[in-house]
């Protein structure tokens, strides 16, 4: 009886510790990390560079060596401002991350969105800069 009590007294406390580490690991990171950094998880990343990937595809089609007078402004502003929002979850709000090699690029291509936005707004349109963002990917992923 007395082996019974200290077994399902060790397997209680086994427990506990158990239950109480798993709750104390969920902590851990906003321990380790200061206020203003954002941890990005490798399925985030993957999945917001998808949609990147996907909005530029869409943006080159629309001003893919077309007549300016055929493409639609408010589509290619859109696809912009899609952009500018996914690259701004990428860098974590301009906030640290752990994704280091996107912080060091993430910054000018957020700057190279906002220039091509610009320029897509005015009248008659500019779309010369939309046509140079499919470009700067290259620039990331030559190097990886």
């Amino acid at each position: 009886m007395n082996v019974f009590l200290r077994r399902s007294s060790l397997n209680v406390l086994l427990t506990v510790l158990l239950a109480g580490s798993i709750a104390g690991c969920s902590k851990i990171r906003q321990l380790t990390y200061p206020e203003d950094f954002t941890y990005l998880e490798k399925g985030q990343v993957k999945n917001l560079m998808r949609e990147m990937d996907d909005g530029i595809e869409r943006l080159g089609l629309l001003v893919a060596k077309a007549p300016t007078s055929e493409i639609n402004q408010q589509q290619v502003v859109a696809e912009l401002s899609g952009l500018q929002s996914i690259s701004s979850r990428l860098s974590g709000g301009h906030a640290q991350t752990n994704q280091l090699f996107i912080r060091d690029h993430i910054e000018q291509f957020i700057s190279d969105v906002g220039t091509a936005k610009m320029f897509a707004k005015t009248t008659p349109p500019n779309y010369s800069k939309a046509r140079e963002i499919s470009n700067s990917c290259q620039e990331c992923h030559q190097s990886r």
